[in-house]
């Protein structure tokens, strides 16, 4: 079977994805730039950020979030279990009234006896946060979860210290060390640019670690690294042995994606690359606004193509309704964006190809590759039998054939990156160069070439 004609099979029922119940932890791929499920096959991430759910959503909605994000084919959720930014208010309690810690104390966490929902002074902030994890996996999905988001910058950090990291980490990984759908991520849009700070995220680390395997053993864990817009953990943790692979945020300047991604991508030690952050789609806060479901679909189609993963964001959803600079919709109406279900199309075409096979190819591009927000991009299958473009904008792209192992023929398609419509436009002689011009009224457009192995 052609792989638009599992493509075309797959797209039919993407609405309709059946859950699996998340048992093992991730790991890293052989060559160093994907992940893998549990049972060795790759793993496709593509994330939401739903920041606080731990503190916002009740029971009843965390199932509503999960059940609908996993029905869209998104496989991680980024939230913290304990959030002190003053976007998200109030800080030190969820939506139960229940609080982490006495008296703020991150090594005396508030823990009652028991842990029925239905009484209250059993059901605790930390019951309600494995209850989170729990339904998470129950919906197959994984929890990339920060132990603590938002902490102020000193010479240090304010609330998390070198004097209690440890002790917090040990805490929280012995209590969570059963989920196996966890991510660990340190940090939480911080810095890391001195040794006090380096200090206190090698410490969670190796508390989380002993926490959840009774010793120092990262092999047990998977660890990233949450940065400020701008920057990557490979600025501070390249060498850290905890971390699994690399997290980037580009915030507003959503048209470096394409760079910053290729630049740790060349990193040694290899080491797999999130895109987790970058323009949240309605976001009012960006300079470089508005947010529309295009630029959506240019950050991921971005960061994929230069060899990593993406995180998508909206900015009604991660907060969930609770931050009103923030809100100009429902949240539960916002689960279903346009940006969000482009994304899902996104899916669905690369996992009607063998996508970790591909590697990025600027090279395929011979003219028109464009630049900045009208950026082109490509990447080749390692057998060098397929070629992927990315049209970013309606313009001619001219594309070095003999990229593709010389067959006869090719096979040409176009797909629609909004609604993942298909026009093949048939096969083509074997050619050096050949210019393409996406079909007509298409805002961007995803252009597979095929060695046609038939004839």
């Amino acid at each position: 079977m052609n792989a638009l004609k599992r493509f075309s099979n797959f797209a039919i029922g993407f609405f309709f994805m059946t859950s699996v119940i998340v048992q093992a932890q991730l790991t890293v791929s052989e060559n160093g730039h994907y992940l893998k499920n549990p049972d060795g096959s790759p793993f496709y991430w593509l994330g939401d950020t739903g920041w606080a759910l731990f503190q916002k959503l009740n029971r009843e909605d965390v199932e509503f979030y999960f059940e609908t994000r996993a029905k869209q084919g998104f496989s991680v959720i980024h939230a913290a279990v304990y959030n002190v930014n003053p976007f998200v208010l109030p800080p030190l309690s969820n939506v139960y009234g229940d609080k982490p810690f006495i008296k703020n104390d991150p090594r005396q966490p508030d823990i009652t006896p028991g842990n029925s929902p239905d009484d209250s002074t059993e059901y605790d902030y930390w019951d309600h946060v494995e209850y989170v994890i729990n339904t998470a996996a129950a919906n197959g999905l994984y929890i990339n979860l920060l132990p603590i988001f938002g902490v102020v910058e000193g010479e240090g950090y304010n609330f998390l210290t070198p004097t209690n990291a440890y002790d917090y980490g040990k805490f929280i990984g012995k209590r969570l060390k059963d989920h196996s759908n966890i991510i660990w991520c340190m940090g939480g849009d911080v810095l890391a640019d001195n040794d006090i700070r380096k200090s206190v995220w090698n410490l969670l680390a190796k508390g989380v670690t002993e926490g959840v395997v009774g010793s120092e053993d990262y092999s047990k864990t998977f660890m990233t690294y949450h940065v400020r817009g701008g920057r990557s953990s490979s600025e501070y943790f390249q060498g850290a042995p905890w971390l699994d692979f690399h997290m980037l945020q580009t915030w507003a300047s959503f048209t470096k994606i394409y760079d910053a991604v290729t630049s740790d991508y060349n990193l040694k030690p290899v080491k797999p690359i999130l895109h987790g952050e970058g323009a949240y789609e309605d976001g009012p806060e960006y300079p470089t606004k508005p947010i529309t479901p295009l630029v959506i679909r240019k950050q991921a189609y971005w960061a994929i193509f230069a060899g990593g993963f993406h995180t998508y964001g909206n900015s009604n959803v991660w907060n969930f309704g609770t931050t009103p600079f923030y809100v100009s919709q429902d949240w539960k109406k916002a689960l279903s964006s346009t940006g969000a279900n482009n994304l899902t199309v996104s899916k669905t075409f690369f996992e009607s190809l063998e996508w970790w096979k591909f590697v990025p190819d600027q090279s395929i591009i011979v003219k028109g590759a464009g630049s900045g927000d009208t950026l082109n991009v490509a990447m080749r299958s390692s057998a060098n039998d397929k070629i992927i473009v990315y049209f970013s904008s309606a313009i001619s792209v001219t594309i070095d054939m003999s990229k593709i192992t010389p067959h006869s023929l090719y096979t040409v398609t176009w797909v629609d990156p909004q609604k993942g419509v298909k026009n093949e436009i048939g096969n083509f002689n074997n050619t050096n160069t050949k210019a393409f011009s996406i079909p007509k009224g298409w805002e961007d457009a995803l252009l597979l070439i095929e060695a046609n192995t038939s004839n």
